[in-house]
């Protein structure tokens, strides 16, 4: 199966996960539920030789040999380029990059060896904190797997988590090392005089580049050396490992907090190797050393450091890109990360997968009408198809979608969702044109593993099957009418297992109020069992707000209903308490905006800040979210009594989206509450 191309629909019937028998009833509460495979004993182990990160790297060396581990692209130049973007001039920055250049695993096993030996001889010990400051890069996974060989434990953290989160984050675990990429120098030298503890700056090469000019003297304290110096230094002082123990901390991984302020959430080396053996138990069949792998989300994101590994352990081959050189638009004088790298596997979270369905539609719409009608048509005729089991899909897919294909390579067999819910409509756009996406369900708490759907049993109706390293149940959210007594049963998700968290690292308040004593993490989601054993979250219990009727509605929903309009780019919803109609603030998609107003005879000025303040075309463009709303099926109070658009990308920069792309809300609210305000009075 491993070289199979899928195709979106359900082969598999289930169960995908059975009640956990012998369990005696509570009240409020489901059965735990488990993975078919696991209803004995839960998995702790993707290979019996596993039991922590270390080893993964010596099993994949053992196995795959000198098959490609992973690769990455070299920097040749950089191109600058001023445009006109609303009336005023602006310097853009393009790369120009060079082919993927690999390591085996092998030679990604010695690379790691020899770093962990510089890191030995800088005189890091066992337990010491090693924290990881940059974005996703080889050099970040092979310093990560480095400090691995040496038993320390590393401290990851977005490189967008501003200056606060990045000094509490090296105070709270007292740090004696980072690594960081070069541009996040002057980010490190505002914090330094707070963090006593630290003593080693290593910079990433890959990023040298980007290095500002940062007075050195600021370090003069700080032993300060790059990548490169650090294997050197292994190379002239080898060393043996130390290998870590299963029950040994591999990672404090911070997040953000109920109150705003990171949290460090504790991951286990033994969590770890469980959460590999979990996602293997559903996907793991379909990946072999043929498959690749592009890398770009945060690997301070549990699910791509969780994937990555994963990875190592399945023998797929990792390519490194950027958000920035993803596509060819987005270099010059070369292919993007995707099409050079071909993969066949493409980890995506909603705003990525809305970026491309955007794109392909733009695509389709400026293309002759003859072509147009027929991508259309053949999009229909594909659903109705796979919907009966009637043969011809793959006709389809040859004559009319093979295009849409090469603009990825031509290779790409599966995608798959996480960090948020996916529009239906955006997963089955995607599903037919591109490659099945399936969808998963975690968090950083409980290792990534929560639910993830079998490529062979694809849907848009749920988040997927129990992975074999957890126990899954429902509790009671009654104020809300979640019940377990439901028809399915609805209720918070509690998740137990050996990949679930102890806790936050030194900070027992946020432990106590997630975690019991019996093992049990309540995620705050609320989802349900369906009947066949899928598992499907609903919403969050702190995105459930209260109108002015009473009646609660979910933000996250309606954010990926409402996100299926050709004009949105990126949404946050508001409910005021004393309002009966909730508002969207969009960040509008301008091309097809300006497109937008050009179809419906708008005739004033196309210019975006003057579309996003005309009242005319927040008119027409409530007109038609609220068709796409009605579309879905929302209630009348799920429907939009008002607009507000925003003329200003949102972006982890400027601090209304985090690192993994997802919605700044609060930010969002206060920014625009005049605007939200003018909305509520217009509705």
């Amino acid at each position: 199966m491993a070289e199979l191309f899928f195709q979106p629909c359900m082969r598999k019937t289930g169960p995908f996960s059975i009640q956990v028998p012998d369990t005696d009833h509570v009240p409020g509460e489901t059965h735990p539920r488990r993975h078919p495979t696991a209803v004995d004993s839960l998995a702790t182990q993707p290979h019996a030789s596993i039991h922590t990160a270390y080893d993964i790297v010596r099993y994949a060396a053992r196995t795959h040999g000198d098959a490609k581990c992973m690769g990455a692209r070299t920097p040749l130049a950089t191109h600058r380029e001023r445009k006109l973007v609303n009336g005023a001039h602006k310097e853009w920055q393009y790369f120009e990059l060079g082919p993927y250049q690999y390591l085996t695993f092998v030679e990604f096993q010695d690379h790691i060896d020899t770093l962990g030996a510089g890191l030995r001889a800088l005189g890091l010990r066992r337990g010491d904190k090693l924290h990881l400051y940059g974005a996703t890069s080889l050099p970040w996974m092979s310093v990560a797997h480095a400090a691995f060989t040496q038993s320390l434990t590393i401290v990851t953290a977005y490189d967008t988590l501003g200056l606060d989160g990045l000094r509490s984050s090296l105070r709270q675990t007292s740090s004696r090392a980072i690594f960081l990429d070069a541009a996040l120098l002057p980010s490190l030298a505002k914090v330094l005089p707070d963090i006593p503890s630290l003593e080693f700056v290593v910079l990433n090469d890959a990023s040298a580049a980007d290095a500002p000019d940062t007075p050195r003297d600021l370090f003069h304290k700080i032993h300060l050396l790059s990548c490169d110096q650090l294997k050197q230094l292994g190379q002239k002082t080898p060393a043996e490992h130390v290998p870590p123990r299963p029950e040994d901390l591999a990672c404090v991984m911070y997040t953000s907090g109920t109150s705003g302020a990171p949290k460090g959430v504790t991951i286990l080396h033994s969590a770890i190797a469980a959460a590999v053996a979990g996602a293997s138990s559903i996907v793991g069949d379909y990946f072999s050393p043929s498959d690749k792998l592009l890398a770009y989300l945060p690997l301070a994101h549990i699910i791509e450091f969780v994937f990555e590994n994963a990875s190592i352990f399945w023998g797929t081959t990792l390519g490194y890109g950027s958000p920035k050189t993803l596509t060819d638009a987005s270099v010059r004088n070369c292919k993007g990360d995707i099409a050079e790298f071909q993969p066949t596997v493409l980890v995506g979270v909603p705003a990525v997968w809305e970026l491309i369905k955007k794109g392909i539609i733009d695509r389709v719409q400026s293309s002759g009408t003859i072509r147009r009608n027929l991508f259309w048509a053949a999009l229909s005729a594909k659903q109705a198809m796979l919907a009966r089991g009637l043969p011809g899909s793959a006709l389809i897919d040859a004559i009319v979608f093979a295009p849409i294909r090469a603009a990825t390579g031509g290779k790409l067999r599966v995608g798959m969702n996480g960090g948020g819910p996916l529009a239906k409509d955006t997963q089955i756009f995607m599903s037919m044109t591109l490659a099945p996406v399936i969808t998963g369900y975690g968090l950083t708490e409980t290792a990534g593993m929560g639910a993830l759907n079998d490529p062979l049993a694809w849907t848009v109706d749920a988040h997927g099957d129990i992975p074999a390293c957890v126990e899954e149940k429902l509790v009671d959210f009654a104020e809300a009418g979640y019940l377990t007594t439901n028809d399915p049963p609805q209720g918070e998700l509690w998740i137990r297992g050996p990949s679930v968290t102890r806790g936050y690292y030194d900070n027992h308040e946020e432990t106590k109020a997630a975690c019991r004593d019996d093992g049990w993490f309540m995620t705050g989601d609320i989802a349900e069992f369906s009947s066949n054993g899928h598992v499907k979250i609903i919403d969050r219990k702190k995105n459930l707000v209260k109108t002015l009727k009473g009646e609660y509605i979910a933000l996250e929903k309606l954010e990926s209903v409402y996100r299926a309009s050709s004009v949105v780019a990126n949404i946050c919803v508001y409910a005021a308490p004393d309002k009966d109609k909730p508002i969207a603030i969009i960040f509008p998609a301008e091309p097809a905006l300006k497109r937008f107003a050009s179809e419906r005879g708008f005739k004033g000025s196309t210019d975006l800040e003057h579309l996003c303040e005309n009242s005319e075309m927040k008119g027409l463009v409530l007109e038609d979210l609220r068709k796409v709303g009605r579309q879905a099926q929302l209630s009348s109070i799920e429907l939009l009594g008002g607009v507000v658009m925003d003329n200003e990308e949102w972006t982890p920069q400027n601090g209304f989206l985090t690192a993994a792309q997802k919605i700044q809300r609060r930010k969002i609210v206060e920014k625009h509450q005049t605007a939200i305000e003018d909305a509520y009075g217009k509705s």
